[in-house]
């Protein structure tokens, strides 16, 4: 696919981001696919390499490892997804569809369209945080938390969020109002995880997102 390249943040994605890969590969073509690993341990670098990637390593955590992706990048636009299986081929492409008259497009969970096989307690703080950040912050979307999202790389590569975890995402929809870009959501169905375990710790990640309102509303 011309003028898009694909960045996936992974960390021990063995058995994942492999066959993620081939199924973008059979969706976009032969587009270019950047790897941003954490430090895996478990063969995720190797893998990605195999099936077409180009990997870099970027150990300060899940938001400098994003914003590297979308500077190493050389297209107009780029799509950041998870590589656990939870974002998937075929709701990528709605994302890429979606770009006219837009500047970040957002694949969510809470839209028409839009679901999650998680568990009942990460719904509801889906929700609760996309409630919170709605009142307090008026960010552009809904579903403040989701990574599964397609920029138009020239507007964010000079952001400078002071977050290191997920809550980069909401600091990144602040960014993009304050550039008046224009912002849609597209529905997507956020799957369960594959191989490996998730990186995901509610409690810590809770208490960034916290953080990050707080200095969005200052």
């Amino acid at each position: 696919m011309e003028d898009l390249t694909i960045v996936l943040p992974t960390i021990n994605e063995a058995g994942n981001v492999g066959p993620l890969i081939d199924a973008l590969t059979q969706t976009f073509g032969e587009t270019p696919v950047i790897v941003v690993d954490g430090g895996s341990r478990d063969g995720t670098a190797d893998e990605a390499t195999k099936a077409g990637a180009r990997v870099i390593e970027n150990r300060d955590g899940y938001a400098a490892s994003l914003l590297q992706g979308l500077n190493e990048a050389a297209t107009t636009w780029v799509l950041v997804m998870d590589a656990d299986n939870s974002h998937r081929a075929d709701d990528a492409i709605k994302l890429w569809e979606a770009r006219d008259d837009a500047d970040l497009v957002v694949g969510s969970r809470l839209v028409k369209g839009g679901g999650s096989s998680g568990n009942a307690f990460r719904r509801f703080l889906s929700r609760t945080l996309a409630g919170m950040f709605a009142t307090f912050a008026r960010l552009p979307a809904r579903d403040v938390s989701s990574g599964f999202r397609l920029y138009r790389r020239e507007l964010f590569t000079d952001a400078q969020p002071s977050a290191k975890f997920f809550e980069v995402q909401p600091t990144l929809l602040a960014h993009a109002k304050m550039k008046g870009a224009k912002v849609k959501e597209v529905g997507i169905f956020y799957h369960p995880r594959n191989a490996g375990r998730s990186k995901n710790r509610i409690v810590r990640y809770g208490i960034a997102f916290i953080g990050a309102l707080w200095r969005l509303r200052k």
